[in-house]
């Protein structure tokens, strides 16, 4: 049996020969401090042993070279149009509302989209309503969300017909006709092109969302440039707009974290009371009113049949009788009195709660289907659509070189922009008033490509305004008058558009507008 020996310990005193405190803690201070120690040390070996056993899992920067355009798309199928005309007046109708010629040396000066001014008088205001803006009339328990219940729709109206998963997107609903394709009044029935199977945005026509006469509409997800570079620099397109001005005065609003969609349409792209804004957002109706305040513009909400509506005084522009209504929650519009109809009138309730659900005019009733021309997808799809009418003559060219000096306009075209890792991918379908215009452009660019890629002179000048990438993977597809192309589009490229776009909104709305 082994025998412990006990050794003296010299206590450590200071001069009072008072003990002071033990040099070396033992006990439970002690034994937490080890712990402590012990744990430090073996997350430092586990980290150190995933670091080596893991390579490919390290924290890596990918670098991106931002001259280098993502591989270009290659054109895409269109589905067909299909046009649905509108019917003819009867004789007794078109007596009715034939206008004296007082009545149409006055309206000459009203906008093509709007029939009637506000102002006129009240039969006559009728009258517009009823030729112009079909009204559509709805009987569900649910409104016409289309979710809940089943919408007995009757109406006469333009668009688009639906497409779904083409990028055609439902359009207007008085249009939708028999067959895949899309079409609005007016419009030639068009065959279908073939190609890539078809991505959202590529066979849009946003026009056909809007009352008749718009000549410009543009969508833009906010919600799929949120976090990225392209959302402050996209909104530094709307700073210089009119309505941006007028919606928010001098205040800093920050539109790509507030609102997911906006669309912009107007049948008068010089004129800023002609603009119609559409928005989507998750806002409450009391944040949307805290949004919209503008001291120098203040705007007076009330409860109406469509929803919360707005009616704008103090500084806006001379003529400008938009107003603001909330349809339903989450959604809110910045229209012409005479596009929204009988939604503007009184109703009781809470303005918070109200929500439209008959008496829809037919654009309003489709609007919430836009979106569907961007994809359904929250994150991938184009994060802008647009859609413009082309003029009705011929486009002249300065010769650069290129052997073009002319050029013929298309009746409409529509562009989408997909934002990816390494820049921009392009899509979109353009329509021409005849197969021989259509067949002149395509034959057109092809020699322009041609003729650049053989060319480092001409190569090199395209480069030096950002266009080279946009040309050399140009790709496109035609059956009859209509053409689909596909291209890419570099992040420098890109960022250089952007500037020049927004240097250039903002020396024209920094001059008197007409």
């Amino acid at each position: 049996m082994l025998l412990r020996k006990r050794y003296p310990v010299e206590t450590v005193t200071d001069a009072t020969h008072r003990p002071l405190a033990e040099p070396f803690p033992t006990g439970a201070s002690w034994l937490a401090r080890a712990v402590a120690v012990s744990f430090v040390l073996h997350a430092i070996v586990a980290g150190m042993w995933w670091w080596l056993a893991t390579p490919e899992e390290k924290h890596e920067v990918e670098l991106v070279d931002i001259e280098v355009a993502p591989p270009p798309p290659k054109a895409e199928a269109l589905p067909e149009e299909v046009a649905r005309l509108p019917e003819a007046p009867t004789p007794a109708q078109a007596a009715a509302t034939e206008p004296s010629p007082a009545e149409e040396e006055h309206e000459a000066t009203i906008d093509a989209g709007i029939d009637a001014p506000i102002d006129a008088p009240k039969k006559k205001r009728k009258d517009a309503a009823t030729d112009a803006e079909p009204m559509l009339v709805a009987e569900a328990d649910g409104g016409v969300d289309g979710g809940d219940g089943d919408a007995q729709l009757a109406m006469t109206g333009s668009g688009a017909g639906s497409n779904e998963g083409s990028g055609a997107g439902p359009g207007m609903p008085g249009a939708i006709a028999e067959g895949s394709g899309s079409g609005a009044p007016g419009m030639d029935n068009q065959p279908a092109v073939e190609g890539a199977p078809t991505t959202a945005g590529t066979a849009a026509n946003l026009l056909a969302y809007f009352p008749p006469g718009h000549q410009i509409t543009v969508l833009i997800r906010f919600d799929r440039m949120r976090g990225t570079e392209w959302a402050e620099k996209g909104e530094q397109l709307f700073k210089p707009m009119p309505d941006y001005q007028l919606l928010f005065g001098g205040r800093r609003v920050s539109l790509s974290q507030k609102l997911d969609t906006l669309v912009i349409s107007s049948p008068k792209p010089r004129d800023a009371t002609q603009t119609t804004l559409v928005a989507r957002t998750a806002m409450s109706r009391a944040q949307m009113r805290d949004f919209l305040a503008n001291p120098d513009a203040p705007v007076n909400w009330s409860g109406v049949k469509g929803g919360m509506f707005g009616a704008r005084s103090g500084k806006i522009f001379p003529g400008d009788k938009r107003v603001l209504l909330s349809p339903w929650k989450g959604w809110f519009v910045l229209a012409q009195p005479q596009d929204l109809g009988v939604l503007t009138a009184p109703a009781g309730g809470n303005m918070d709660a109200l929500e439209a659900k008959a008496n829809l005019p037919a654009w309003l009733a489709a609007i919430r289907t836009i979106e569907h021309e961007s994809g359904d997808d929250k994150k991938k799809g184009p994060a802008l659509v647009m859609t413009l009418k082309g003029p009705s003559k011929r486009y002249k060219i300065p010769d650069v070189g290129l052997g073009v000096t002319s050029a013929p306009s298309p009746e409409r075209a529509s562009l989408a922009m997909e934002l990816v890792k390494q820049g921009w991918l392009v899509r979109g379908n353009i329509v021409f008033a005849s197969e021989a215009d259509a067949a002149e452009f395509v034959k057109l660019v092809e020699d322009v490509k041609q003729r650049v890629t053989d060319s480092r002179i001409l190569s090199g000048l395209l480069k030096k305004q950002h266009a080279l990438n946009v040309v050399t993977g140009l790709s496109l597809a035609r059956t009859g008058a209509r053409v689909s192309y596909a291209t890419s589009v570099s992040i420098a490229d890109a960022r250089a558009m952007l500037t020049a776009a927004a240097a250039l909104l903002d020396s024209y709305f920094g001059q008197p507008q007409p």
